[in-house]
Formats: structure tokens, sequence, C-alpha cells
């Protein structure tokens, strides 16, 4: 029986394999999921209509840090490399992520993770892959009350005494000080999976492969595929990672990822900036999937894009990481990347990266009843409105969707067949309370960050 219709102006649907765009037509929503597809939907039952409106899937945000993007906005961009090292993970984002949730209390903490967590659900990412410290655990519980669907990875580090860096090794600092948080991760899997259809899902987030030592990854895939569980970890994010790994295992971070047997596939690796193409053709080949965060390295002068991963026959999904969770931006910069690089403006077409932060999410999660609108789909669906300048006249609507549309142009958004966002409001959610605290609380966290020497003094605004 149906509970929801939904029309909008445009649809685009997933039809012989591909996305394509139809005029006019409505979804019947029956319980999680979409019941019909059709242009004489019923009339006796809520419907969600959008004059104007393009209606496309859910977006899979397949790499996300949460509290990073209200932490460091305005604070990384245009720093010199003098300024944060070689690695900003290791000088900036570590120790002051650390600092979040040590000298934050629960409520302060919850408020910034409040923050974070409502950027990403006005962003159109219905689902959300999210690595944090083991004591953020208040991400679950308000993904839980707001109905978002979240794939929560608690971090896993190796003790201090294992990793022959000390810098890296002092990134688990604020975690579990001398254990893995193994621990941890079982105390949250027992309290919040919801199994393989459930809106919340705890998997195995080991944080990279310089800060995690052999024994902790080996546990990790034991532990993954006796459960079945996905596991996702940084790799080579940076040539520094890369040079530590093969110093201290004598090995690339691909050899290094399959003497551990995570080579394969329920694996997503984080970014791969610093990979080979032969290593890149290695992962596509074992079956692992890559998430590519573009706008966190284009904003630093790197120029990771979609067509290089894609050529090497990688299905890319596409993540925010630690910069805006605006799934948009990240299409568009990384869409213009790829043709600035190759000098070929068919590289990474629309049709290509709206794939990428749908489909191919959603396969990399083994979820193929989402990232796409189809009978028998779940029921994530995004309308933007696009009766707006920038976005009309329109001939293409994914081209329009990926080219020129934000998040600020969404107006509902639906998460396993219930709206959460609706005339681009959040429902039930006070916004403005929860943009005060959470700013009153990264400010408190930046005072901090201050006085430790964690905050360079060329992230300070310019004064008379």
């Amino acid at each position: 029986m149906a509970s929801l219709v939904v029309k909008a102006e445009w649809t685009i649907l997933q039809t012989g394999g591909r996305q394509v765009p139809v005029r006019d037509v409505a979804l019947v929503i029956d319980g999680n999921r979409i019941a019909a597809i059709t242009d004489s939907p019923p009339s006796d039952v809520e419907t969600i209509g959008v004059k104007g409106g393009i209606a496309l899937p859910g977006f899979v945000n397949l790499h996300n840090h949460t509290i990073n993007a209200p932490l460091f906005r305005g604070i990384v961009d245009d720093l010199p490399r003098s300024a944060i090292g070689e690695s900003k993970v290791y000088s900036m984002l570590m120790p002051i992520g650390a600092l979040a949730v040590s000298h934050l209390d629960p409520d302060e903490l919850q408020a910034l993770v409040s923050l974070g967590l409502l950027e990403v659900m006005r962003s159109g990412a219905t689902t959300m892959v999210d690595q944090f410290r083991p004591r953020q655990t208040c991400i679950l519980e308000l993904a839980r009350a707001w109905g978002l669907r979240l794939y929560g990875a608690p971090y896993l580090f190796s003790p201090v005494a294992s990793i022959g860096d000390a810098t890296v090794a002092q990134a688990a600092s604020g975690s579990f000080e001398g254990e893995t948080g193994l621990a941890a991760f079982n105390e949250l899997f027992d309290r919040f999976d919801e199994g393989p259809r459930g809106l919340q899902r705890v998997i195995l987030g080991p944080h990279a492969a310089d800060s995690c030592a052999p024994q902790l990854l080996e546990s990790v895939n034991r532990l993954a595929l006796a459960r079945d569980l996905l596991v996702t970890i940084h790799l080579a994010q940076s040539q520094g990672e890369v040079d530590r790994v093969r110093q201290e295992r004598n090995m690339g971070t691909v050899d290094y990822m399959a003497s551990t047997g995570l080579l394969r596939e329920g694996v997503i690796f984080a970014h791969g900036v610093h990979l080979t193409e032969e290593e890149l053709h290695r992962l596509n080949g074992a079956g692992a999937r890559l998430a590519h965060c573009p706008t966190v390295f284009l904003r630093g002068g790197k120029a990771p894009h979609y067509a290089h991963f894609a050529r090497q026959g990688l299905a890319v999904g596409i993540g925010t990481d630690a910069e805006r969770m605006d799934i948009f931006s990240q299409m568009r910069a990384s869409g213009f990347a790829s043709k600035q690089a190759t000098g070929a403006s068919q590289a990474a077409t629309a049709a290509d990266l709206l794939r990428a932060a749908t489909i191919n999410g959603a396969d990399a999660i083994r979820r193929p009843d989402l990232g796409r609108i189809e009978t028998g789909a779940t029921a994530d669906i995004v309308i933007v409105n696009a009766s707006k300048p920038h976005l009309q006249p329109i001939n293409d609507p994914i081209r329009t969707l990926v080219w020129y549309a934000t998040a600020g142009d969404i107006d509902t958004v639906i998460v396993d067949g219930k709206p959460v966002i609706r005339a681009g409001t959040a429902l039930g959610l006070d916004e403005a309370a929860i943009i005060r605290r959470g700013a009153d609380a990264t400010r408190k966290v930046w005072d901090e960050a201050r006085r430790r020497g964690h905050f360079p003094p060329e992230a300070e605004p310019i004064r008379t």
C-alpha cells in the first residue's frame, strides 16, 4: 500500500544500466521501497511535489569525517607547506581532532558533531561512511535519532610501540592509548549495528597504512571476514605515508594491504592519491573500491581527479573527507580537474560523475538497492529545486545538476522512505540552535589549539 508519492518535473531513472532523465513521472513509495514509477499515481496519499524539480537518487558519501569540516573551516585553507609540514594529517588534523574529543564535554562534542552532521544531511547524502574516534559515539546516536543512514567506522590504531614514526604514533592520542580500539569497536557494534539492511552499520575503520601495524590489520581482516563486514582505511594519501610504509615494511602500500589480506572486495580505500597506475590496476583487479575526495587535495595544490582513477578501470566513489560536505562541489571539482589534466572536455562527463556519487558508492558498500531510482530500490531520493536562475533553462538535467547545482538548491531529502528535509529545512530540528552551539564548541577547540601550539599563525585572519 502506497505511503508517499514523489513528483518532480524530471526524475533520473535507472534504465538499461544507465541513469536517464525522464519527464513527468511520479514515484510511488510503499514503506521504504519504490513500489512503482508511473504517470498516474494514487491521489489519496501524501504527495511531495516540487514544481521545476529534479529528483535524483540519494548520494553515497563514501568517505567522510563529520567533525573535520567545521573544525578546519577557514583554518587549513591557503596555508603554505612550511606551516603544516610533510602532512597536515599528522601536524594538524589528528592533533586537533583528538583535542576535540578530549577537551570538550559530552554536550559540546555532540554540538560539534551535530553541526557537521547537519551539513551532511543538507548535502543530499542519504548514506555516509564516516571514520571517527571511538569517543565520538554521539554520531551514531544522532544519526539514529535523525533518521540518517550511517556506516560508522570507529578508528583503530596500533599501539605507539609498534609504529616507527613518533609523529604518526601520536595520532592515537585521544583514542585508547596502549591498545587498538577493537574493544571499543565491539562495544559500539553490539549497541548500534542494525545488520546488512539497517540504517546504522558499524564497520571496521583502521586509520591508515602508516598508523596500523600488520598484527592489527590481520586481526581486522579476520574479523571482517568472520562477520561479513566492510573495512575502510586511508591509503597513499600522502607521499610521506608511502615512504614510511616502504621504510618500515619494505614494501609499497598496496603490497602491504595484500600481505594483511586487505587487498580484496569489501575494502574501501580512501584517497589513493599517491598510488601508481600499476597499483591502481591491482586494486581494481582485486575488487577493492576507492573513495575519491578531490577538493581536500585540490585546495592544497595536488590534483587527483576522476579520469585518472577511472582509466585504470576503477569504479570510483565520491567522498567529502574533511572539506565542504557538498557532493555537487566534489563532482564538479573532480570533473574540472579531469578536463584540465587530460586536455579533453569529454573527460569525466556529468553522467560519469553522477554515477560515481550514487551507483558506484552504493555498490562499494554492497547495497545494490541504493544509488538508483528504479522499482524495488530503497527510497533514498533527493529533489533539487531547479526553478532558479542559475539552473534554468534545462537542456540536460544531469548536466544541470553536476555542473551548476549546489547543496543549497536541495528542496527535499528522503531517507529509507521518510522525508528528513522538506522545502530546504531539516524536519524536527532547530537548525539555528545547532549552528550556534556547534560554532561555540568549535571556537572552544580553536582557543585550546592556540594555547597548545597546534594552531599555525598563518591561519590567523588579517588584523589591523
